[in-house]
């Protein structure tokens, strides 16, 4: 899929983007003239991730090792980025953990790590950055969420069918009150896609049966996914707020 988007001259932060749809979505926004600010606490990952945008768009992005969920780590990444690129358009909150701890299992400790990350970072890369947005009157952030926030997890544990939940949440009670000042906030739901969090976390025949709960049939790319974010981003969504777009493949759990 090659869908054109034109981001030159924005200056794009992407939490998550190690792997998976957030690495997806850098590479898109690079390929697109975006200067891009990939952060992630998996070193190996953010390695290769800021190489593939370097192949792509020529231009070595800034990298940032980073745990979204500790106050200073985003501090460091909003002054690195103002310091890199004098400004910040837009952000793609993607950093997320899931584990498939059944509910009565599940520890105290391990239940503080997922919302640590999936909630208190994503609180943390939004307020602070969007104060940065603030001073130039414009900002577009999307908030990865989940089909999870929508219902329940197929994959995940209770812990991170939770924390998507209250991303869909967070991201409206924002959207309604920073559109005023020039932020733009949405919320991304994707479905079952083909990335590490999936396969790590299914077998072969696992993965068959979730495809046959999808109506087209197989799981979505994470390029795919990349390709709604960049929408969502892009001047032709100047409409949007507050939204929370699903792509499932047609998926519906009740």
């Amino acid at each position: 899929m090659d869908c054109s988007w034109d981001f030159t001259g924005k200056c794009c932060i992407v939490t998550g983007a190690a792997n998976g749809i957030g690495k997806q979505t850098a590479i898109l926004l690079a390929r697109s003239g975006a200067q891009v600010v990939l952060v992630d606490q998996d070193e190996e990952g953010l390695v290769a991730a800021t190489h593939a945008c370097h192949e792509v768009a020529c231009v070595t992005p800034l990298s940032i090792l980073a745990d979204v969920s500790k106050k200073q780590d985003v501090e460091r990444l909003v002054t690195s980025t103002l310091a890199h690129c004098h400004k910040i358009d837009c952000l793609v909150s993607g950093a997320g953990l899931l584990y498939r701890t059944p509910f009565m299992e599940i520890e105290l400790a391990e239940w503080d790590e997922v919302m640590n990350t999936n909630i208190r970072g994503l609180f943390l890369c939004n307020q602070l950055i969007i104060a940065e947005m603030l001073k130039l009157g414009a900002g577009r952030i999307v908030n990865i969420a989940s089909v999870a926030g929508r219902s329940m997890s197929l994959i995940g544990g209770a812990h991170y069918a939770t924390s998507k939940h209250a991303v869909i949440g967070l991201t409206r009670h924002m959207a309604r009150e920073l559109c005023q000042q020039g932020i733009r906030v949405n919320a991304f739901c994707p479905g079952a896609t083909s990335t590490a969090m999936i396969h790590d976390n299914l077998n072969v025949e696992q993965v068959d049966a979730l495809k046959l709960r999808i109506p087209l049939g197989r799981l979505a790319e994470a390029d795919e996914q990349a390709q709604v974010i960049a929408f969502m981003l892009s001047d032709a969504a100047s409409y949007l707020n507050g939204a929370c777009i699903d792509s499932n493949g047609g998926s519906v759990m009740l």
